[in-house]
């Protein structure tokens, strides 16, 4: 077996539907162990293991002014939300003496980083789909996150 983001996302998914509080897959030279605590909605520990163990630190939460005094945050009926693609830790810039790619009342276009999510090692850039304004952080800085999680709500130009 394979370990792949696809895997990752089914195990996050059972886990989620299931209401599982831990998840054990041994398939010989991989092993994969998820818990998370009772009442949380993020795994607390991710263990995986092939011949050797691997693990993921997040980097320190910084955080930046929010300026977000033109926008209307009572008019939550036209809020979007972001969602995230993939199991894996959120970081909200490229490197924790970087500033965040998009804070609280912040405007961004099509195409624009959001934020990144590491998964396996892997940086994965999550971009817009559409113009708009980011309403809401949903998620800290160097938090593991779920397949679906809510990252950001926003209003879309």
């Amino acid at each position: 077996m394979e370990l792949n983001i696809e895997t990752l996302q089914a195990l996050a998914r059972i886990m989620s539907e299931e209401k599982l509080t831990s998840l054990v897959l041994d398939q010989g030279n991989l092993k994969i162990e998820i818990k998370r605590e009772i009442g949380s909605m993020q795994p607390s520990e991710i263990t995986y293991q092939e011949t050797r163990m691997a693990a993921m630190e997040p980097l320190p939460h910084h955080t930046q002014p929010v300026a977000a005094d033109a926008i209307d945050i009572t008019d939550t009926a036209h809020w979007k939300e972001i969602k995230s693609p993939m199991v894996g830790v959120f970081y909200q810039s490229s490197q924790p003496d970087k500033p965040a790619y998009v804070t609280k009342g912040q405007s961004f276009s099509e195409g624009d980083t959001l934020c990144i999510i590491e998964a396996m090692k892997l940086m994965n850039e999550i971009t817009a789909e559409t113009p708009g304004t980011i309403m809401e952080v949903c998620v800290g800085n160097g938090q593991v996150v779920e397949f679906g999680q809510v990252l950001y709500r926003i209003v879309e130009d």
